[in-house]
């Protein structure tokens, strides 16, 4: 319901004309509520605050006295200047403990480089029904600015200081005009009527009702005590982010490795906290400890926030920064919304893919049971682990025989992707509370591939295809309670994500003189289901207080089931049959991770004379507890006069072979594959914020402990446990030089802890690679030390330019390294501390509105990064098995850049945005000796994104991404090595909003 900009701009122009000359305007709140019955005398003239909040002076430039009292009690006094008889002045008093705070704000109507903005909302109630007046036109005399009441009668526009006439309209009621209504700059207007059906409407209330905060990404970034990057919803809707990953990847510093998991400012997942609602984020991936950000849909998160320099309330491995993720909350109006989405790539849609036979239900993203374990293999050999001594023959047929022998890739044809989404929220104004319930839920299937694949490694040259069918559901209910001292909230959120890959490679090993054709079929079910409960209470005790609580469970889960992978070879430079090399393994694999969470934090601005302290404390306590099952399966071996070893597996592993025992499975799980796994973390804090007017210092402390235990069911001499305790410290100021300028610096000590699987001795496997991952349980906790130093200048609460500088001296980093071991030993690998590791950087942001017209709207926004860094592996195992003394931090790249051009139609409601993302090069895996690591390769992606709003109802989007569908490359001393292609989406969907 909000005007867009031309209109705001149009209004500006034309209400600059209507504001007094020489005009002082008041407006006067105390906790927040505007004050009724202050007498305010400006130059010997007294007026007194009515109902409507305001009063105002006709003043000539000069020095001007100000007093204020309330039924003959004192409240204060204050003085301001205007240069000449042509400015004016807005003056906002806040009365604090019986003390009046002044702000002055001095301006020349018609030279504000970008207006000043305020509010009108209201509500239309019916004489007649008592109910709401929906439908009503409401318009702004002289503009073409117009909205419509919703269903519950409320109305409101964001519009530039200044007088208005507001016009209601209705075909049953009659029309109604309201003059003289004041808009101020940051404070809501309220305008409350009952009409008649007889045309004679009752103004109830014009009141100013409060303050307006506008809800820009940047005003957050301003306002906030730390170093802050912030991505609204409306953001990701104008950039067509789908998932949090997208999103963060446009956030200066930020890098996005795989599409799922975030570097910040060269530091990888183990340097940077997640939390959703305030609530840390349990992990679905096995390999990690961070959180992949592709299971976090656009359609259910509110915004984002990036913390990128450490305060006392954010959990202590907060190095790199932490993701602030919240859901939507209490919704602005009742409403719903209904979009359907197409979309094609250039490359895989319509093409002939790889695939395999599955399940009934795979189309919704969940195996019907097709995949899943055999209860008889699974009881008779205890997950594959223990097999008995003496096994018969008729039971080794029979343990053979439970299993699904489905082996052949097939061919089908990629579909385009598809997917819907729909949400509706609903407000309801009660005479004590208004409650919301806001609902959403969305699908989407999508085909990718990588095409023209090639592999050129040491002695390995061949090409692969790998296609992937992504299945999304996400589904969000939202409960929320609010008056004026207290928000109570209820969010439940459940999120799918499911990947069905095939791979096929072919390969000629020359160090084995052979060719082998490689097939990979796997199915990967992630999902999130949480809870949260929290509170927000006002009151008033110390000074303006306010008390947060929040209670959540969330469950993670990655379910691999039946993970095939086998292999075909011949001998190099033969026209021979490609033969079975003799072993198919079957895997299962089942994650499951329980978080509770309980958090309470209380804040507290209390006035001490002249200074604002700003004090908050709380205590948090997360308690993880993982299980882990893993259960491998093999085919003895194959008697090669028994079988044709050149037919295909399916034929080879036929009912008559298993039947005949020609062919038996066994199992060939580990003692340390499956494993349990808790974690308690307890934390303490507190901070003081003192705002000295043009300057605030921050200092506080974090005190947490944690213990992490691991034990294996089958090795329980393997079990291992970390306890450990710290106290953080972290001191900043932030010196607002001008109204626009504004300069931060902190040190901090934060810390970075090794997670469950890398200290976990069970086998896991790298889903790009299938490498083995071995986690080490004698990792030790790291120990960084942050300087961070930020400049920001704002043009206004859309604009602004900032420069940021950061540095962090690491000891002990946790660092992934190759294995001790010769042959195949030596495959994978591993993590271990190192001496150390510095890292320094600087990074520049900006957003300019470089257009601004009655028909046309443009901005121009970016940012730019560099980070060096320097890992000391001297006289550390990493040093002897990698062959190098220091090397850059793994993931980091020296350079990321981000650039967005858009541009806005307004008479149509069309808009077209151009986006640009650059990352340089990048560690992609270490490698042993003498050989270079393997690099990721920087490239540059451009994606247009363009949006037609037909009617205030219908809306059309539509997507290029990845227009240049440049090469994905990773290379070694410069040689490409692996290369492939993932085409360009163009996607488009229709939105409707009811």
């Amino acid at each position: 319901m909000k005007p867009t900009r031309v209109l705001l701009t149009a209004a500006s122009t034309l209400f600059v004309s209507q504001v007094m000359a020489g005009e002082a305007v008041f407006y006067i709140t105390e906790d927040g509520a505007s004050m009724r019955d202050v007498a305010v005398s400006v130059d010997g003239q007294k007026q007194l605050i009515g109902k409507t909040g305001f009063v105002s002076f006709d003043i000539n430039s000069g020095a001007h006295k100000v007093e204020l009292s309330k039924f003959g009690e004192w409240l204060g006094d204050f003085e301001f200047n205007t240069d000449s008889g042509d400015q004016n002045a807005e003056i906002q008093v806040d009365v604090l403990g019986g003390e009046a705070l002044e702000d002055v704000l001095v301006y020349t109507p018609g030279q504000d480089e970008t207006p000043a903005l305020g509010q009108i909302s209201g509500y239309l109630q019916s004489e007649e029904t008592g109910g709401a007046v929906t439908g009503a036109s409401i318009s702004l005399v002289g503009t073409d600015l117009a909205v419509v009441t919703d269903e519950d009668g409320f109305f409101s526009f964001e519009l530039p200081r200044g007088n208005y006439d507001v016009a209601i309209a209705h075909p049953n009621y009659g029309q109604q005009t309201v003059s003289g209504v004041r808009v101020m700059a940051n404070v809501n207007t309220g305008v409350n009527l009952t009409l008649g059906m007889s045309g004679n409407g009752v103004i109830e209330e014009v009141v100013a009702v409060g303050s307006y905060i506008p809800s820009t990404a940047t005003a957050q970034e301003r306002d906030s005590s730390a170093v802050l990057d912030s991505i609204g919803s409306e953001q990701m809707a104008r950039f067509g982010d789908s998932s949090a990953a997208s999103a963060l990847k446009r956030v200066a510093g930020v890098a996005v490795a795989g599409g799922q998991f975030a570097i910040i400012r060269g530091m990888a997942g183990r340097y940077i906290s997640s939390t959703l609602n305030g609530s840390l984020m349990p992990s679905t991936d096995p390999m990690r400890r961070d959180v992949p950000l592709d299971l976090f849909p656009s359609s259910v998160l509110g915004g984002i926030d990036i913390q990128k320099s450490f305060t006392p309330d954010l959990p202590g491995d907060s190095t790199g920064g932490a993701i602030r993720m919240t859901t939507k909350g209490m919704p602005e109006f009742t409403g719903g919304k209904a979009s359907v989405k197409l979309g094609m790539n250039s490359r895989t849609t319509f093409s002939d893919v790889n695939s395999y036979e599955g399940g009934g239900t795979d189309f919704l993203g969940v195996d019907d049971g097709t995949r899943e374990q055999p209860s008889y293999a699974d009881s008779f050999t205890d997950g594959g682990y223990n097999v008995p001594t003496f096994i018969t023959t008729d039971e080794r047929i029979k343990l053979t025989q439970s299993f699904d022998h489905q082996y052949g890739v097939q061919q089908v044809q990629a579909k385009p992707d598809r997917g819907f989404a729909v949400s509706y929220g609903h407000v309801a104004e009660g005479n004590d509370a208004t409650h919301g319930v806001y609902g959403a839920f969305s699908y989407g299937d999508e085909w990718t591939a990588r095409h023209d694949a090639q592999v050129n490694d040491l002695s390995e040259v061949g090409t692969y295809e790998r296609t992937k069918r992504n299945i999304d559901l996400a589904g969000y209910f939202y409960y929320g309670i609010e008056n004026a001292d207290l928000l109570l909230e209820s969010k439940t959120v459940l999120l799918r994500k499911t990947d069905d890959t095939t791979k096929v490679s072919q390969i000629v090993d020359e160090g084995k003189d052979q060719e082998l054709k490689s097939t990979l079929l796997q199915w990967v079910e992630r999902q999130y289901l949480g809870q949260q409960f929290s509170g927000t209470h006002y009151f008033n005790l110390l000074g303006d207080d306010t008390v947060q609580w929040r209670a959540g469970i969330a469950q993670t889960s990655r379910y691999e089931p039946d993970r095939r992978s086998y292999t075909y070879g011949r001998a190099t430079g033969t026209n021979n049959d490609f033969a079975f090399q003799g072993t198919v393994e079957r895997r299962y694999s089942d994650l499951t991770e329980t978080t509770v969470d309980l958090g309470s934090d209380i804040t507290s601005e209390i006035m001490l004379n002249d200074l604002m302290l700003k004090a908050k404390a709380g205590f948090s306590y997360t308690t993880k507890s993982r299980d882990v099952e893993l259960a491998r399966y093999a085919n003895r071996t194959v008697n090669g006069n028994a079988v044709d070893a050149t037919a295909s597996l399916d034929d080879i592993f036929s009912d008559a072979n298993v039947d005949d025992g020609v062919v038996t499975f066994t199992g060939t799980t580990a003692s340390t594959d499956s494993y349990n796994a808790d974690e308690d973390t307890v934390a303490l804090y507190a901070s003081g914020e003192l705002d000295m007017d043009t300057l605030s210092v921050l200092a506080g402390l974090r005190y947490e402990s944690i213990s992490q235990e691991l034990r294996y069911p089958n090795s329980a001499d393997s079990s291992n446990t970390l306890d450990e305790s710290y106290v953080l410290p972290a001191l900043s100021a932030n010196w607002r030089a001008t109204e626009e300028t504004q300069l931060r610096a902190s040190i901090t000590q934060t810390i970075s802890r090794p997670g469950i699987t890398e200290r976990s001795e069970s086998i896991q496997y790298d889903p790009e690679t299938d490498k083995p991952m071995t986690g080490n349980p004698d990792l030790e906790i790291s120990d960084i030390t942050n300087l961070d130093l930020r400049g920001e200048y704002y043009f206004s609460e859309e604009e602004s330019v900032t420069v940021a500088l950061f540095y962090k001296d690491v000891t002990n980093p946790i660092e992934r390294s190759v294995v001790d071991g010769d042959g195949s030993a030596a495959t994978g690998y591993t993590y271990n501390n190192v001496p150390s590791a510095e890292l320094s950087g600087l990074e520049m942001d900006f957003r300019i509105n470089a257009l601004e017209t009655d028909l046309w709207s443009g901005f121009v926004s970016g940012n730019f990064a560099y980070v060096d860094s320097n890992v000391d592996l001297s006289g550390s195992e990493a040093e002897r098995l990698e062959g190098t003394s220091s090397r850059e931090l793994q993931g980091q790249s020296k350079y990321l850049g981000n650039l967005q051009f858009g541009i806005d139609e307004l008479s149509t409601g069309q808009s077209l945005t151009l986006l640009v993302n650059y990352f340089d090069d990048r560690i992609y895996a270490t490698s042993r000796g003498e050989l270079a690591p393997i690099m990721e390769d920087g490239r540059t992606t451009f994606d247009i994104v363009y949006r037609y709003d037909v009617s205030e109802t219908l809306a059309v989007k539509a997507k290029v991404a990845n227009i240049t569908d440049e090469a994905v490359t990773y290379s070694r001393d410069g040689k490409a090595i692996e290369s492939y292609y993932v085409g360009t989406d163009f996607n488009a969907s229709v939105e409707y909003q009811f």
